[in-house]
């Protein structure tokens, strides 16, 4: 047996070298941990870019329509009782704003969609895209926004559906082919490039948030000016969100999609929250350079955008549960409802009661379930 097994026996020096070693395979057993774990992030890594590039980046063209004049007299009659006036509470006072060629209904509350129109919210009920002072702008640092969102049953906005509201530095100085005024990061032809804040899109089987700030330095691409991929980026898929009742929330049926801006010093953090029946599914977009370079934008004012758009190649976004092949949207109608924005700190009001046969959501904390990266300026989806 060696002089370390039997210490009262053992020189002085046996001691120390006993120890020597043993601290030497402390290093080693600890070196050996660290290189696991920086294979296991490097595998997760090629993963995630294996997913990208199976799936696709970022959609290759924008499908929808803006509403303009031309545009108006082609849209379907609208519904009796509807408007394009949607009222908006507002740390508890109901303001009222418009989506110049949207269904609004139920008094103001709830805004019917369908493919493949997308609206601005203005302040007054105008086309008139050129003017800067038109649009109504939330500052959302420091503020929640909040709304209900119902896909209404098992046939509803499918594989290749695109329910979204998003932010854009939009007007441009040109209408661009559309005649609109429009820009995004994806910086098509003929339209403007700007910093683009997409707060939400998806369809029953997926949600996703994804920043796409303007700092003109990309990896990816040296001519990018913005970030067409995003960063952070959220993916929101099964089993956390997707069709059916095995999942935290269920896309078939409506939920309460709230969406909460921090500011502490230049940086930001985004916290988005799902609840329905009980269950709360929580994300955090936590600050780096790309959020930071948002931030500035959110703090000016940012064009509303909503919408629904669809497209056979949506897979970018709702690839991991609709898979790689042609899609085919259902072109079923989603209702978004009972938007509010609240000053951080106040109570978020509650919705009126909804007549719907479709449960209300009750936002509770018996599931919680949080995300976060991002602080090194490396991302991947949750």
């Amino acid at each position: 047996s060696s002089l370390a097994q039997h210490p009262a026996t053992a020189p002085l020096g046996e001691f120390i070298r006993a120890d020597d070693e043993g601290e030497k395979d402390d290093a080693e057993e600890k070196e050996k941990g660290d290189e696991e774990d920086k294979n296991d992030k490097e595998d997760k890594g090629d993963q995630a870019k294996q997913e990208k590039a199976k799936f696709g980046h970022r959609p290759k063209s924008l499908n929808s329509v803006p509403v303009t004049n031309a545009t108006l007299e082609k849209m379907p009659k609208k519904s009796k009782g509807s408007s394009s006036a949607i009222k908006i509470d507002e740390d508890g006072k109901i303001n009222t704003y418009y989506l110049p060629g949207a269904t609004v209904v139920d008094n103001g509350k709830s805004v019917e969609y369908r493919p493949p129109y997308r609206f601005y919210l203005m302040k007054t009920d105008t086309t008139d895209y050129s003017k800067e002072e038109n649009f109504y702008k939330p500052i959302f640092p420091g503020k929640t926004f909040s709304v209900d969102m119902d896909f209404r049953g098992q046939n509803g906005p499918s594989c290749g559906c695109n329910i979204n509201f998003y932010l854009v530095d939009m007007p441009v100085g040109f209408p661009g082919k559309d005649h609109d005024y429009y820009c995004d990061a994806q910086c098509f032809p003929d339209m403007g490039c700007c910093h683009e804040f997409d707060m939400n899109e998806g369809n029953e089987n997926v949600q996703q948030i994804t920043d796409h700030a303007c700092t003109g330095h990309y990896s990816q691409d040296s001519t990018w000016k913005c970030n067409k991929w995003g960063d952070p980026e959220v993916k929101i898929t099964p089993p956390e969100f997707g069709k059916g009742s095995s999942n935290t929330i269920d896309g078939t049926k409506k939920f309460t999609f709230s969406q909460r801006f921090d500011v502490n010093g230049n940086a930001l953090t985004i916290t988005t929250t799902i609840s329905q029946g009980g269950k709360t599914l929580k994300k955090t977009m936590n600050s780096n350079g790309e959020m930071q370079n948002m931030l500035e934008k959110l703090q000016q004012g940012m064009a509303f955008v909503t919408g629904y758009w669809t497209a056979p190649d949506m897979n970018w976004m709702d690839g991991e549960s609709c898979g790689s092949g042609t899609e085919h949207c259902s072109e079923e109608p989603a209702y978004i409802s009972n938007w509010r924005i609240t000053s951080n700190g106040s109570p978020v009001p509650n919705p009126s009661p909804d007549p719907s046969p479709s449960p209300s959501p009750s936002p509770s904390n018996d599931v919680e379930m949080t995300c976060g990266w991002c602080s090194s300026g490396s991302c991947g989806s949750c």
